[in-house]
């Protein structure tokens, strides 16, 4: 098995954790989007990580500047494609808070500070 198959089933196995007792066999599809759309995430970082982040870039009028390396866009976008994934799953601090507040935990009043 290759690392990153490995990395892919903790990570399903660590999802559906999460979810506990709301996993639904309905989640998978957005479970595997979520790991395979981390997996690429974590490819882009590392190789993010041996490029600069601001590159040269010459116009069509030759007028050469600086421009964001445009791997550290897509990893932005990807970002936010990971958040969203996590959102439909009921996943976000803020979602699992609501969860918790609603499964019987006693609001005393300590997370207002």
């Amino acid at each position: 098995m290759k690392g990153g198959e490995l990395m892919g089933e903790v990570t399903n196995d660590l999802l559906r954790s999460y979810l506990g007792e709301n996993y639904q066999p309905s989640d998978e599809q957005l479970i595997t989007l979520y790991v395979e759309t981390y997996e690429f995430y974590k490819r882009m970082q590392e190789e993010l990580k041996k490029m600069p982040l601001m590159m040269k870039h010459t116009n069509k009028a030759s007028a050469t500047n600086y421009i964001k390396n445009p791997l550290s866009i897509e990893l932005t976008k990807t970002v936010q494609t990971l958040n969203n994934l996590l959102k439909s799953l009921g996943l976000t601090p803020s979602q699992r808070k609501e969860f918790k507040l609603g499964g019987g935990h006693v609001d005393d009043g300590f997370d207002s500070f």
